[in-house]
């Protein structure tokens, strides 16, 4: 590709405009697919026998949601030459997500429990939901500080990002209840999974953009 080729009108690189597009793309499929696993197995388990296996099953079911979210954020960005390792990748996204889940799910049984003071509540609710938000991010950056320059900036970029999209999984709650039909269960945290990861991907689209795509895509499309 030549110079000449690779900027737009406006003075940007077309590759560059090309990279978000395929990131949010990517991550935008990779989260919403990924979130239907926890979301399924929640929805599964929920008042049957399973019901005491729940939160290790949703836990695992996050390792596969961050599985595939990390496969999809290191596809979107394989073309370039700043992409991230595949496979410590996707399994550095996996850890974060078991333990953003770990954390989700421990405020939640917490917030059930009849024993615990209120003030106690709040602070390990605000503690382990800095801790959800930062352990992905904090681990991928891990992964990726040694090659890319400024690369901590990966962590409150993303916590924020996620802190935003996880709202969406909250909103169904008004409209559900026991009486909720598993496939109606089902239809609505995915289309509020499929929110969060339109989220996410956009809001962490131009920060992908400026650590992974700095070079010029490969031609391996």
């Amino acid at each position: 590709m030549s110079s000449a080729q690779g900027v737009a009108s406006t003075g940007v690189r077309v590759p560059q405009l090309r990279f978000r597009r395929r990131w949010i793309l990517f991550v935008m499929v990779g989260e919403a697919v990924g979130f239907c696993v926890p979301a399924a197995a929640g929805a599964l388990t929920a008042g049957t026998a399973w019901e005491q296996w729940q939160t290790l099953l949703l836990i695992l079911a996050g390792v596969v949601e961050g599985a595939l979210l990390g496969a999809a954020q290191a596809l979107a960005a394989r073309p370039y030459d700043g992409r991230p390792h595949l496979w410590s990748w996707i399994a550095v996204t996996a850890l974060g997500a078991a333990v953003a889940w770990t954390c989700g799910l421990t405020v939640s049984a917490l917030g059930r429990s009849s024993t615990v003071p209120l003030a106690a509540f709040i602070a390990a609710a605000i503690v382990l939901g800095v801790v959800g938000l930062i352990a992905m991010p904090t681990l991928q950056w891990a992964s990726m500080r040694s090659t890319t320059p400024q690369s901590v900036l990966w962590i409150p970029v993303n916590a924020g990002a996620w802190a935003v999209g996880v709202v969406w999984t909250l909103l169904p709650f008004p409209f559900i209840d026991g009486s909720t039909p598993l496939r109606g269960l089902i239809v609505v945290y995915a289309l509020a999974g499929l929110f969060m990861a339109i989220t996410v991907a956009a809001f962490t689209a131009p920060l992908a953009r400026r650590f992974f795509a700095g070079a010029e895509p490969q031609k391996i499309d």
